[in-house]
């Protein structure tokens, strides 16, 4: 299943299910579900570099290349399996509709891990057309560079 918030694609998916064999006459009833969230997004990504013909000759160029970035999370749901007013065979059971069971089960969640994931792609992404505001330095202070080159030049 494949939600989008923002501009962040968000792909959930169900890689592992835990069942008990028999709750009431029910056969083979889903206790627990593990799932995935693939978020991710793409965008095109425009800075300048410098290209060597011959050494030393330098020629700035703007390139645009299309980037994408995701995060992966994965927890898991316990499903109530007593007083299962309607059920659905193991066999014909469909991705979505456990999807649609786990996120009506534990839907903070689902909104938690769905927005830590978006955040961090998004950091990622701001990351890569922002540099600047994740560098940190420490430079030495400008009076000290000054007398540093003053004491150099006597």
């Amino acid at each position: 299943m494949i939600v989008t918030s923002n501009t962040v694609e968000h792909n959930f998916s169900i890689p592992h299910l835990s069942i008990v064999g028999q709750v009431d006459s029910n056969l083979d009833v889903i206790e627990q579900v593990t799932i995935y969230i693939d978020s991710s997004t793409t965008f095109d990504h425009t800075f300048s570099t410098v290209v060597y013909d011959d050494p030393g000759a330098g020629i700035t160029t703007t390139v645009t290349e299309s980037k994408t970035v995701n995060e992966f999370c994965q927890y898991n749901v316990s499903l109530a399996t007593a007083g299962i007013s309607t059920f659905s065979a193991f066999d014909d059971l469909t991705e979505d509709e456990v999807l649609g069971w786990a996120f009506d089960a534990d839907p903070s969640t689902k909104a938690t891990n769905q927005s830590a994931n978006e955040s961090s792609v998004l950091e990622k992404k701001d990351r890569i057309l922002n540099p600047l505001l994740y560098t940190h330095n420490s430079p030495a202070t400008p009076w000290q560079r000054r007398a540093d080159e003053a004491s150099v030049s006597e």
